[in-house]
Formats: C-alpha cells, sequence, structure tokens
C-alpha cells in the first residue's frame, strides 16, 4: 500500500493502486493534477463511493496552498459561489495536510465542450459574481471549471485569491483577460458578444472605452500564457515527464513515460529496429512503430560526422525544436500529429542523437492526392484555413514542401516535419511567410490546380 507521502513524491508505474488517508483506505483511479513534491490531486473510490482527494506537502508553497485552499472555499460558500463540498481535511499528518471532496456526478470541464454547447454567458455571470464579491480565480484555465447537474463549479481554490478589499477594475480586467486568452485567437469575436453578461452580473454596462482596454490586456495575457504552456514542456508536470542529466534530456508524454523511465536509447532504437522504415537520410531517418501500446512515429536525428557533431552538439537538437513546435501548434489549435516526447543522447552536456516522437496519423502527403481530389471545395478550404492560421499566429514553417502537409483517412490535414518552424514575433514575417505561399506553390506546375491554390491561400 502505498503512502500519500511517497505519492506526492512520484507517481506509481500503474493504476489503480491502494492508499491510506485518514484513517481511510481509497483506491487511486486516477492523477487529475500532479506537481512533484509539492501536491498531487487524486480520483479515489472506496464502498462509500468516488471522491478527489487533495493532498499537499505540509511545508512550504504545498502548505500555504492547503491554507489559502481552505480559505477560498469559505470565501466561495458564504458567498454563493458554486464549489464542491468538503467532506474532510486534515492538517500535517505525517508530512502531509489533505482535502477530501465529494465527486461532483456527470462532471465535464469546460475544456471538453464545444462552442455549441459552451455556456459562455453562465461562465462571465460566474466571473463577475466573483469579482462583485471580492475574489477572482487567478488562474482560470478552463480545466478550472466545471459543469455538474447543470450549475458551474469553481475548482483548484488555492489558486482563488480573496483580498480584503473591493478589487479594482484594472485587477478585474487583468482577470478577465487571462480567462479569455485561454481561448484561440479566432473564437475572440464570439467572446465579446458574451461580455455584457459579465458587467450584467455586477450590475455594470460595457463600457466602449473598457472594452479597448481589455483587448490590449488579453493580448498581454494571451503572450504570457502561450510562454508559460511551452515553458512546462520541459519540467515535470501533470501532462510532461521532464529528465536532464549529462547524459540525457528527455520529456515526454503519458504512458512513454514508463516505457522509457530505464534504457530510453535502447528502447527507442529497439523500436525503431522493429518498425516500418518511413525514411532514411543521413541526417534524420524516420519509422513507424509501436511504443507503449500505440502506434507512433520516431525520428532520429543523427551525427553525420565529427565535423556535423561539433557544429550542432552546442545548439538545440532538432528533437528538441519540433517538440517545442509541435506543442506549440497543439496550443494554437493547429493540427500537427500530437507529439509524444523527445529524448538527447548527451556526452557530458554536449548533444549527440536525438529523438523526436508523435502520434502516427494514418494518410497520404498531399503530393500523393490527385488534382481532382486537391481542387475538391473541402480541401481548398483547409488549406486556405491553415494558411490563415500562420498568418495569424506568425507562424514560419520553412519548408512547406507537398510531402510535409499530411492527409489522413477523413480528408483532414496536419502540418509535419517541424523543426525548421519558427514563431516571427520581431519583423519580418510578412517576407517569410510569402515564402513558405511560394515554396507550397512550386508544388504543382502552371495550371488549373496550382491557380486553385493561389486563390485559396491568396499568394
Amino acid at each position: 500500500m502505498l503512502t500519500a507521502k511517497s505519492i506526492l513524491k512520484e507517481l506509481p508505474a500503474s493504476f489503480p493502486v491502494e492508499l491510506e488517508l485518514g484513517g481511510t483506505k481509497y483506491q487511486i483511479l486516477s492523477v487529475l493534477r500532479f506537481l512533484a513534491g509539492r501536491r498531487i490531486v487524486l480520483h479515489a473510490s472506496n464502498e462509500s463511493g468516488e471522491f478527489v482527494l487533495k493532498l499537499f506537502a505540509a511545508q512550504g508553497k504545498g502548505q500555504q496552498e492547503y491554507q489559502r485552499e481552505l480559505k477560498a472555499h469559505q470565501h466561495c460558500s458564504q458567498a454563493d459561489i458554486a464549489v464542491a463540498p468538503i467532506l474532510q481535511h486534515a492538517d500535517d499528518q505525517q508530512g502531509i495536510s489533505f482535502i477530501i471532496y465529494a465527486f461532483l456526478p456527470k462532471a465535464v470541464t469546460l475544456n471538453a465542450l464545444s462552442e455549441e454547447t459552451f455556456p459562455l454567458t453562465v461562465l462571465f455571470d460566474l466571473f463577475g459574481r466573483c469579482h462583485q464579491n471580492q475574489c477572482y480565480q487567478q488562474d482560470p484555465h478552463l480545466d478550472n471549471f466545471v459543469f455538474s447537474n447543470n450549475t458551474l463549479y469553481l475548482l483548484d481554490l488555492a489558486s482563488v485569491v480573496c483580498p480584503k478589499k473591493p478589487l479594482k477594475m484594472t485587477t478585474c480586467l487583468n482577470n478577465l483577460a487571462r480567462l479569455m486568452a485561454q481561448f484561440p485567437l479566432e473564437q475572440q469575436e464570439w467572446l465579446l458578444n458574451g461580455l455584457p453578461a459579465y458587467f450584467a452580473a455586477r450590475n455594470m454596462v460595457l463600457d466602449p472605452m473598457v472594452e479597448q482596454q481589455l483587448l490590449g490586456k488579453i493580448k498581454k495575457a494571451r503572450d504570457y500564457r502561450q510562454a508559460h504552456y511551452l515553458k512546462k514542456q520541459f519540467r515535470s508536470c501533470t501532462m510532461t515527464r521532464y529528465r536532464k542529466s549529462l547524459m540525457l534530456e528527455a520529456a515526454l508524454r503519458g504512458n512513454l513515460s514508463v516505457s522509457l523511465a530505464d534504457q530510453p536509447l535502447t528502447v527507442l532504437n529497439q523500436a525503431m529496429q522493429d518498425g516500418i522504415s518511413l525514411k532514411k537520410g543521413n541526417s534524420a531517418t524516420v519509422v513507424k512503430s509501436e511504443l507503449a501500446g500505440q502506434q507512433v512515429v520516431i525520428k532520429r536525428y543523427n551525427m553525420k560526422t565529427p565535423w556535423h557533431f561539433l557544429r550542432r552538439c552546442l545548439r538545440k537538437s532538432r528533437a528538441n525544436v519540433s517538440w517545442y513546435n509541435a506543442n506549440l501548434l497543439e496550443f494554437l489549435g493547429i493540427a500537427t500529429p500530437q507529439p509524444l516526447g523527445f529524448v538527447e543522447q548527451r556526452f557530458f552536456g554536449l548533444r549527440h542523437k536525438a529523438y523526436f516522437i508523435c502520434k502516427h496519423i494514418a494518410g497520404r502527403s498531399l503530393a500523393d492526392l490527385s488534382d481532382s481530389e486537391i481542387q475538391q471545395p473541402q480541401m481548398l478550404q483547409q488549406i486556405s484555413d491553415l494558411f490563415e492560421q500562420l498568418h495569424l499566429h506568425h507562424i514560419y514553417h520553412g519548408d512547406l514542401k507537398a510531402t510535409n502537409w499530411l492527409v489522413d483517412n477523413q480528408q483532414k490535414i496536419w502540418l509535419i516535419d517541424l523543426d525548421a518552424m519558427q514563431q516571427i514575433t520581431k519583423t519580418g514575417f510578412k517576407r517569410l511567410h510569402k515564402q513558405d505561399q511560394q515554396r507550397f506553390l512550386r508544388n504543382w506546375p502552371v495550371g488549373e490546380t496550382r491557380h486553385l491554390l493561389t486563390k485559396a491561400i491568396k499568394a
């Protein structure tokens, strides 16, 4: 049986596992959130039902979060803001403080809802009532709100701030901007349409000057959120397991972190030997294989010569860059095969071979499609939308040949081969975007297909 202190330090290899907490035994079904050594949130059950267990280190930041959680829960309950009931809590039990919450039935996070079913006015109303009652969720990502029995609940109460004085409008707008930055940039107009519900909850009217202030704050919040998300891909958190030493650097998701826990280079090389070759080259080798029970693509970046090693050993590996860029595209909602991890072989900190692993998508490249298939309105619209997204987010791919566009069996397009990609934050993007357009169009000779593609991408 696990102890609460041990599970806070290191996750078990598989679930369910048994845990005793506060004199009661639980079956731990899954990890909902995890910050190693500080806090962990668990979905658990026993003969009495289902629960959410939240464990905190009983010192430092963990203990501070435990105290904030209890304070915010009391504040929200008194203000009639929906929060899950606390069934039990205890302070410093053998190095662990804990809170046991009732499990909300049929709960679904806002992140899991489509735009058609999203309760936008309910969310803005909740934010308005929070601000009116002198509290705000300073980490307002969509997984911190759940719908259960037609009620919107606030989660992660350790991140809820409850000052003693009424909130300043600047504080409220900053918090509102952080919420709206959780949504894709393409949905901003839709969000603004729901904004009056926030001001109605505060008995106020939306002022055009205030809306302009808010738009500027949303831009800053988006930039911050993206940078924070990408930094998380290079440290251990709920999504990613990261490690770095003089001989290895790796970031892995999900089951891969277990499969590659011991001797990752040996496991990857064996998987490549057992897999199906997709590309053989001096600088990169690509195979389709199986890891942790799923079909994956492994791209190994090789060192061709000692001189090549000397030129590359101090720079970020192309696997590292691919991992970063794939997470960036995933964050922005631009279709790319799901990134699963990267592994770098090192010699006393100097980079050598490196591996990028992503989910395998069955399909053909755009180069393999016939002219009639490419000329289909749905296909042209997807290509147009993808170029529009690249333009909107200032993404320069750097190698938009037709073989780097993957079309799956449902005719959805995925962008691949991201090791030259950059997000251009300074001047010069217009010229580079034009290069991407020209490189893309060179895949087809002058004719009807090229003409339609030129119109689609507004080249």
